[in-house]
């Protein structure tokens, strides 16, 4: 089996958080697909919403009009990360069915920064998200199958995954649902959900070296 691979530019992930406690499993996922990534020379840059304090509130003078745009200084920086990254990797729990609201927020103010329903509409897009491929993690503390049977799991990929894809001309979208996360499962599960993680990881790493062959 061949060993990780350094591209000559090195391949920019933005991992973007979304659960407030420092001890959660998202993080612990956020620091395995990191620690995979780095492991292949690759760039990774950890957006931990909470800790960073952002502001998830969307306000009239940041929505997209007809006059003159400025982003506010924090969504300036978020940008500039955006940019520079080759894929957006966003990981949060389920909670009542959706992401977390400081999430929406940083879709709202950051994702679509200047970036009208009519663009969306048109297929008109100028994101930085334009050709990057969108990869998400999302946890519950309920299994797959009490989810699917009442069709939670495909609605969230519509509502929210397909959307963004398709809003903001992302290439592809893709998702690893991580099920029964709560305070008492086992190493075992624990472990095996965390082996998931390296291998989307080591897919995405990969990925730039298939492209160049």
């Amino acid at each position: 089996m061949a060993g990780p691979q350094t591209p000559s530019a090195p391949f920019r992930h933005l991992l973007v958080c979304a659960n407030p406690s420092t001890h959660s499993f998202d993080h612990a996922i956020v620091n395995t697909y990191a620690e995979t990534a780095r492991g292949y020379g690759h760039g990774v840059e950890v957006r931990d919403l909470y800790a960073l304090g952002f502001d998830p509130v969307l306000r009239d003078e940041e929505r997209p009009g007809t006059g003159a745009w400025t982003p506010s200084a924090d969504v300036a920086a978020e940008l500039d990360l955006l940019n520079a990254a080759d894929i957006l990797v966003l990981v949060y729990p389920i909670w009542y069915g959706l992401p977390p609201a400081m999430l929406k927020g940083y879709v709202d103010r950051v994702l679509g920064a200047n970036h009208s329903f009519r663009k969306v509409a048109d297929n008109r897009t100028q994101s930085p998200l334009a050709g990057k491929p969108l990869l998400s993690f999302s946890t519950s503390g309920l299994s797959h199958v009490w989810l699917h049977a009442r069709g939670q799991d495909d609605s969230l990929r519509a509502v929210f995954d397909a959307y963004l894809m398709r809003a903001f001309g992302m290439r592809r979208s893709d998702h690893v649902a991580i099920d029964e996360i709560v305070p008492n499962m086992s190493e075992h599960h624990a472990a095996a959900q965390l082996e998931r993680v390296r291998a989307a990881a080591r897919q995405v790493c990969e990925m730039p070296a298939r492209a160049d062959a």
